[in-house]
């Protein structure tokens, strides 16, 4: 039985950070990954030739300075080769039925961008963007300051993002806009957290960049700097329990029957799965137990994987298909018979795109109720209703893009297809959710789950106890590591760090 400073469940980026993090510092960590491979949503695949990303796209506030580099960066796992930056005239491209918005990288410019669309809306586009930079300077694992006022933090993730936009402007087809970014995290505008959505919105306009070599690189360059730093990183190594002895955990035990201990351990699960582990969960109240086992979970996403030929498609750019600008249809949960409301398209960095080749994804929302009848069977052996529905899904979503790419099944040399299932497989997400919990106000704050739990040695971390994405997965292992080395010292090193770059 091997003990640790620290033991780390789960190797997506806020498990490897927390790793890389504290291994940096000094403590002994072990990471236990229960697929073959580390890197959760950093996960690349290949199919007919190709590399496809499945949930690393893109990222943001990746300029030199910026708070993703920076910690990147800080934790020495930054390399400028393995990302490339998107195209800063216009990164993020918006398709709406009344005319297509190009958003430009920097506050000024995309300020302006959209002012010459809204020419007169002018003041509220303004206002908006200057409550967004605002409100990202009070969260302290953001802008890496630890004097930040917290309770300003508290309040922006309390206030809807609703409530911050419909005072500002009336036309819909502006709040439409301004409600794009919902679409990365999952949450309908009326529950969003105004705090979250400013940090995406942040984050993304100061410096959006893609991975040139898929998210496997960048798993594989932290695993690299964990072991420098003498950690260790196993996989096949899926955690059965742990063992709870009085306050804290004693063991935690994995499948094949292996038992470790550490001072501490640190969860990147979902909270359902995690308390679930506990071999006695009497410290925690049966208030906390109920709230738990009734956490929604955000939507499932039904992807498309596909290479296609004549597609006059920037390769630096994404995509947002929007069947209507109408914001409170906007993000309406459709049946699967029905257009899809949204489809996001990213291309592949990875990919050679020349010849007139265009390789990509297109990710639309779909229910895992739509999937639930076919949770039983098998990966790579589910029946032919289940292809059948599926074949019916890429149909809608190819319909939803052809309205502003005409032609573009038609296009399609080879092309494959994912649905909540597959993510359920892959990557153990409760009811194959894309987002984990649902981040909404009632979640969010103060209102969320850890770092802390009643277990005084186990601590949690992830998407699913701060944001989702890559970014507020990684800075969520920022918080949770701080109860360990301390955060204020950590904060200063960043600031200090990014001023220099």
């Amino acid at each position: 039985m091997s003990h640790h400073d620290a033991l780390i469940i789960g190797s997506g980026i806020s498990g490897l950070t927390s790793a890389a993090l504290l291994s940096k510092k000094g403590k002994s960590v072990l990471v236990l990954e229960a697929y073959s491979r580390p890197g959760g949503y950093m996960h690349s695949f290949r199919r007919f030739g190709e590399l496809f990303d499945t949930g690393a796209h893109y990222v943001g506030s990746m300029c030199p300075g910026q708070p993703f580099h920076t910690l990147l960066n800080y934790l020495g796992v930054y390399k400028p080769e393995a990302f490339v930056p998107l195209n800063p005239d216009g990164f993020d491209v918006f398709h709406f039925p009344e005319g297509t918005i190009r958003l430009p990288m920097g506050f000024d410019r995309a300020a302006q961008e959209l002012a010459s669309h809204f020419p007169s809306e002018t003041a509220a586009i303004k206002s908006y963007f200057d409550l967004i930079q605002k409100t990202v300077a009070h969260f302290p694992t953001y802008s890496f300051d630890g004097d930040a006022d917290m309770t300003r933090s508290l309040e922006a993730l309390q206030t809807p993002l609703t409530q911050v936009v419909e005072p500002l402007t009336q036309n819909p087809r502006l709040q439409a806009l301004f409600y794009a970014y919902c679409g990365l995290h999952g949450v309908r505008p009326e529950d969003t957290p105004f705090g979250l959505h400013a940090i995406v919105v942040d984050s993304l306009i100061r410096g959006p960049m893609g991975f040139s070599k898929g998210g496997d690189d960048l798993t594989k360059t932290f695993v690299e700097r964990i072991e420098a730093q003498g950690g260790r990183v196993l996989m096949n190594r899926k955690v059965v329990s742990l063992v709870v002895n009085g306050d804290n955990v004693s063991e935690v035990v994995t499948e094949k029957g292996e038992r470790f201990t550490a001072d501490w351990v640190i969860s990147s699960l979902h909270p359902k799965t995690t308390f679930g582990l506990l071999t006695d969960d009497s410290r925690l109240t049966g208030l906390f137990k109920d709230r738990v086992r009734q956490l929604p979970e955000s939507g499932g996403m039904y992807a498309v994987y596909a290479r296609a030929q004549g597609l006059d498609w920037d390769p630096l750019q994404n995509h947002y298909f929007f069947d209507t600008s109408d914001p409170k249809e906007m993000f309406r949960e459709r049946g699967p018979d029905e257009i899809p409301a949204m489809v996001f398209a990213s291309l592949s960095r990875t990919s050679s795109n020349e010849g007139g080749k265009k390789v990509f994804s297109l990710h639309s929302a779909s229910p895992y109720k739509w999937f639930e009848r076919w949770k039983d069977t098998k990966y790579g052996k589910r029946p032919d209703d289940y292809k059948a529905f599926k074949d019916k899904l890429t149909a809608r979503v190819f319909a939803a893009v052809e309205r502003y790419e005409p032609g573009l099944a038609a296009k399609i040399e080879s092309q494959v297809s994912s649905s909540p299932l597959s993510n359920l497989h892959f990557n153990g997400s409760i009811e194959g959710s894309g987002y984990g919990l649902y981040h909404s106000i009632q979640n969010t704050g103060a209102r969320a789950i850890g770092p802390r739990t009643k277990i005084l040695n186990l601590l949690v971390t992830g998407q699913n106890y701060l944001f989702p994405g890559l970014l507020g997965a990684s800075i969520s292992s920022l918080r949770t590591c701080g109860h360990i080395i301390g955060i204020k010292p950590v904060l200063e090193e960043l600031k200090e760090l990014g001023e220099r770059s």
